[in-house]
């Protein structure tokens, strides 16, 4: 009996890991990409474009906005630092650019991450982490000696594109279109006269 109980336990904890690791699909063009459309009806198209706007104003240290068409289609760049933690204490392996695109319809958006490209740091003289100057796409076979780092490179980018998706969400979902009212400006003090 407790031979059974303890496969059915590893069982349960074998099942458990295998079901953390989330791979992202492949579009028509061979690319890994992350792909959500999120229906809002009760926002306005036009309050959806200052929510995106704000959006990539609120993200603009790791998303940089390249181009938009009009207040439909908004496109750019983005870096996600990958890192390998142990308890609270780790280090950056590497980073993960991207491309974004951003499309609006009448009460509904589609948030696009596709065209990853990894590059490794590496430590320089200084213990320093930098960027090698060979970068690979996320699409590469990564051979047999660095699939379990490959893996969790694949996770880490699940992870954050998912947590990239629920920001927008939540900007996106705003229905007013400037949530922050501008302060009145304090009155000019005349000092001409007393």
């Amino acid at each position: 009996m407790k031979k059974i109980m303890f496969s059915l336990l590893l069982l349960m904890f074998s099942a458990a890991g295998f079901s953390q690791t989330s791979v992202l699909p492949m579009d028509e063009r061979g690319k890994y990409i992350f792909l959500e459309v999120v229906e809002l009806p009760v926002v306005k198209k036009d309050v959806m474009s200052a929510n995106a706007k704000r959006f990539f104003k609120g993200y603009s240290k790791s998303i940089k906005l390249n181009s938009s068409e009009g207040d439909t289609a908004f496109y750019g760049k983005g870096k996600m630092i990958l890192s390998k933690n142990l308890i609270g204490v780790g280090h950056p392996t590497g980073e993960a650019k991207y491309n974004i695109s951003l499309e609006l319809r009448n009460g509904k958006y589609r948030l696009i991450l596709t065209d990853f490209i990894v590059t490794p740091y590496e430590r320089d003289r200084y213990g320093n982490f930098v960027p090698v100057t060979v970068s690979t796409a996320l699409e590469k076979s990564p051979g047999k000696l660095n699939n379990a780092e490959w893996e969790k490179n694949m996770a880490f980018i699940a992870t954050e594109s998912r947590k990239i998706a629920e920001k927008l969400k939540t900007i996106m979902s705003n229905t007013i279109k400037d949530p922050k009212p501008e302060a009145k400006k304090p009155a000019a003090v005349s000092t001409a006269t007393w």
